[in-house]
């Protein structure tokens, strides 16, 4: 690919190669395709999340349903709903980044799912939490993706509120 000439843009669809090569060669000793989608998700949404933020959070769960969004509902009563697809984004990409995240099994050895939480940073408490499987991992990134693919191609990079 050489140089990237949109940054960020580049790493997202970098990233995105990354993984579908790691996919494509995944065995039982490695490559190891839900490290990689776990790596994935955080290099290919963190830098786009922050440059289109404010634009994220003014689209709706409901609108996000009838997009094709998985519906990620959270694990405990206590856990708090989300306020958008923007803030769904946000609550996954630090619960990721912070490294908030349990493996669940199958019960055949393989990663089935991920626990992802979030907590508050002085006293710990969870604020937020759901059981994810790898599958809608990954069609949550590929959305994300294509969304934001669309909104530059739309938009272009913008500075954060102009939308």
């Amino acid at each position: 690919m050489g140089m990237p000439t949109e940054p960020l843009l580049d790493t997202m669809r970098r990233s995105m190669a990354n993984l579908a090569f790691v996919e494509a060669h995944a065995g039982p000793v490695g490559p190891y395709e839900v490290t990689q989608l776990i790596n994935t998700f955080l290099g290919a949404l963190a830098h786009p999340f922050e440059a289109m933020r404010d634009d994220l959070m003014g689209l709706g769960l409901a609108d996000a349903a009838a997009m094709g969004w998985p519906t990620i509902n959270k694990e405990r009563p206590s856990d708090s709903d989300p306020a958008s697809l923007g803030d769904l984004i946000r609550l996954m990409r630090n619960g990721m980044a912070h490294g908030n995240i349990d493996l669940l099994s199958d019960g055949r050895g393989q990663i089935h799912a991920l626990r992802v939480w979030n907590t508050q940073p002085r006293t710990q408490a969870r604020t937020w939490g759901a059981v994810v499987p790898v599958a809608e991992i990954r069609r949550f990134l590929r959305l994300f993706v294509e969304l934001i693919e669309r909104r530059h191609k739309d938009f272009g990079w913008y500075e954060r509120g102009a939308a």
